[in-house]
């Protein structure tokens, strides 16, 4: 299927995750791409491996998939910003999909989207939530985020 009109995008690092660093994207949006350029890294580092998918409005995708409201269950003042899954649905029942398709995850102050921050994340999946611990951060704290699902659509 090819993809027209797409309205974000997800990427994803393919390897370990405890050896991820901070990288400078050339391009990362809807309508030209993921792009990371070797040139671009700080000392000589270079790009990781990635997959990209994109997300597309409903008529475009095939219909049937829609965001459920934004959630925010913690605040980062303890150990982290811990937005998981198994949480969230204790605390909203039947509010979210069995199966959600994709998370998107925004900082709660100015809806900044969370890989565009630089923070290091424990967890970024839409099958167990969203985590970032403030012992993985440079900085002292982490940011303050919310999330959200795609699900399949409820007749």
């Amino acid at each position: 299927m090819s993809v027209q009109n797409p309205h974000g995008t997800q990427s994803t690092f393919l390897g370990d995750i405890s050896i991820w660093t901070k990288l400078f994207l050339f391009r990362n949006d809807a309508t030209s791409g993921f792009v990371c350029r070797n040139v671009d890294q700080p000392k000589k580092k270079m790009c990781n491996d990635y997959r990209v998918r994109f997300n597309c409005h409903p008529p475009f995708c095939g219909g049937g998939v829609c965001w459920t409201d934004w959630f925010d269950r913690d605040n980062p003042s303890g150990s982290g910003d811990w937005e998981l899954l198994s949480n969230l649905r204790k605390e909203n029942p039947g509010k979210i999909c069995e199966y959600p398709l994709y998370i998107e995850v925004v900082t709660t102050d100015k809806m900044t989207p969370a890989i565009s921050i630089g923070e290091n994340f424990y967890i970024f999946s839409p099958t167990q939530g969203f985590v970032s611990r403030n012992k993985d951060q440079r900085k002292v704290m982490c940011r303050d985020y919310k999330v959200r699902f795609w699900c399949p659509c409820r007749n």
